[in-house]
């Protein structure tokens, strides 16, 4: 892993922007705050994107499980964490007109470069849009943290963009754990799951709840000769979208999981209907 970086004064600042941090889209945008960069409370992690060909880094287990949601949404094309809200001026500016202090760097009197948590591209129906999301933090909302946020807020809304807090609940815990669960072998590297494995698989599938182990047990049968492991196909079948499941409960600790739907073949009829 990389060193930290030092972010204490302009100087630091202006320097992290010339080597294009908090800069850029897709795989060449490099979040303004990694995990090596802060002393966070939180549980600090890193994701390599599916979507997005680069590490993820997240500041708490909150930002972690907003993410995995966010990336298997259909309309998310890019993810964007840790983006910070620039010029400083603008901040400065809100700060003064709503009528609260600019947060600073602890110890000085150096005003701090503001981030939102995650800023989202959205493409539906060929409409591109922008989301910033702040996921509420783990520790008790003070005034002082609704002060910042309420900062955030008002910038995003002068720029006209939707900005929304995302808290979590046990549902979203259990969606994200689902999603990890099932895209993690897939994130990066190659994929050992042929068109026909897929095939089998989705022919021996058919709609209904299902103890997760018995499930993978019958499709061992099916690809039985093939070289794949069934529970290995079934997550790509998930991660991929093949099958569409429930995901509203742990499936590994139920060991329980229910297919609501199931991809279309290349003839254009039903798998398991």
């Amino acid at each position: 892993m990389a060193r930290g970086r030092r972010l204490a004064s302009i100087e630091d600042f202006n320097r992290s922007l010339k080597k294009k941090y908090g800069i850029g889209t897709q795989e060449a945008y490099k979040p303004w705050l990694r995990i090596q960069d802060v002393n966070s409370k939180g549980k600090k992690s890193t994701a390599f994107g599916r979507k997005i060909k680069r590490y993820h880094h997240f500041l708490s287990g909150r930002e972690s499980e907003f993410f995995y949601i966010a990336e298997f949404s259909d309309s998310v094309i890019d993810i964007r964490e840790q983006f910070p809200l620039l010029p400083l001026t603008l901040s400065q500016k809100v700060a003064s007109a709503i009528g609260v202090p600019h947060p600073i760097v602890t110890g000085t009197d150096v005003p701090n470069i503001m981030t939102t948590d995650f800023l989202l591209t959205r493409q539906c129906a060929g409409d591109t849009s922008f989301h910033a999301i702040s996921v509420k933090p783990d520790e008790k909302l003070t005034q002082r943290i609704s002060e910042k946020l309420d900062i955030e807020r008002v910038i995003w809304e002068l720029l006209g963009i939707k900005f929304s807090f995302f808290t979590g609940n046990e549902i979203t815990k259990a969606q994200a754990a689902n999603i990890k669960w099932a895209t993690s072998p897939f994130r990066s590297g190659a994929v050992d799951i042929t068109q026909a494995d897929i095939e089998i698989a989705l022919g021996a599938l058919s709609k209904g709840k299902y103890l997760l182990s018995q499930l993978c047990s019958e499709l061992n049968l099916s690809l039985k000769g093939r070289g794949v492991d069934g529970l290995y196909v079934l997550r790509y079948l998930i991660a991929e979208k093949y099958i569409n499941v429930d995901l509203d409960y742990s499936i590994v600790t139920s060991n329980t999981i229910e297919i609501l739907s199931l991809a279309q073949s290349q003839s254009g009829s039903l798998y398991g209907a």
